[in-house]
């Protein structure tokens, strides 16, 4: 796929926001073949699938960051393969956490 139809089928199948779409645009061109093939097949089939980097593939960045979207995952493991430690210490440390106001003061 071209980076066009990329753009395109996450805006328009994936219903993802356009401007964001067109902002990490140059990181999704950027993608490795391996990562960029699994985004890919997960636009033409829903099939979340992916190469591990550093323990991790992209069901297990959306399991330890949840407020992250499909794409913002496979972003996320570029990010492993091209700077492992930087981003797994990110991935694995940084937990959104909601605090529930108690009644009790």
């Amino acid at each position: 796929m071209t980076i066009q139809e990329i753009k395109k089928a996450l805006v328009e199948n994936k219903k993802l926001d356009e401007v964001q779409v067109e902002r990490v645009s140059k990181k999704i061109e950027a993608l490795s073949p391996d990562i960029r093939e699994a985004l890919e097949n997960w636009i033409e089939t829903d099939a979340l699938s992916s190469p591990v980097y550093s323990g991790h593939d992209v069901n297990s960045i959306l399991k330890a960051q949840p407020h992250l979207n499909v794409l913002g995952a496979y972003l996320a493991l570029d990010w492993l393969r091209r700077d492992p430690a930087a981003a797994k210490r990110s991935i694995e440390h940084t937990k959104h956490v909601i605090r529930i106001k108690s009644d009790r003061s």
